[in-house]
């Protein structure tokens, strides 16, 4: 009798060890580093991000129809301590929007404001397709987003007024169109 009490419980522990997971077992070591998943390089994409310094950029873009007001672009270029993700985002939402697709450029520019949520940029260039795709309203409210984190950026904010006229004199509010344009400048 007494040599079944011993055997028991070690008994126990054998199963339980067998039918515990490899996974479970290993032991936490600081030195191991797993590497990342290797990024695939294409001819299309560079392999490293040269940086400039962030200077206003003014270029026109016209509307879908002929009746809609040209709306001046003024853009600032990202900065280095923008993560690599939204870089790739914003690259690739605006040759999105170059060649005309408007949804894919918005959806690439939801997915970059989730990775960095107070870049004024990121808003107002979701701003500028909600305006292309003839959502005025929708474009002031993200215009007037970018406006809360732009703080001291002067031509980001006065991009943005521009944005919120042009969306003003689309849903028909000339005064409040002319309000905005007096902000902008």
């Amino acid at each position: 009798m007494s040599g079944s009490r011993f055997f028991f419980p070690v008994i126990l522990l054998l199963t339980l060890a067998a039918c515990t997971p490899p996974s479970a077992t290993k032991q936490y070591n600081p030195d191991v580093v797993i590497p990342p998943k290797r990024a695939e390089v294409t001819d299309d994409a560079p392999a490293a991000v040269v940086y400039e310094e962030a200077k206003p950029i003014e270029q026109e873009v016209r509307k879908g129809s002929a009746s809609s007001p040209t709306v001046k672009t003024v853009s600032t270029a990202a900065t280095p301590s923008d993560p690599p993700a939204v870089l790739a985002l914003l690259r690739e939402a605006d040759a999105s929007s170059a060649g005309g697709r408007l949804d894919n450029s918005a959806a690439t520019l939801e997915r970059a404001i989730r990775i960095q949520p107070r870049n004024a940029l990121l808003w107002q260039k979701l701003a500028e397709v909600r305006l292309q795709q003839h959502q005025p309203g929708l474009a002031e409210d993200l215009a007037k987003k970018s406006n809360v984190y732009a703080k001291d950026n002067k031509a980001l904010s006065g991009k943005n007024w521009s944005i919120i006229a042009a969306a003003r004199r689309e849903k028909g509010d000339a005064q409040g169109a002319g309000e905005a344009d007096a902000k902008a400048k």
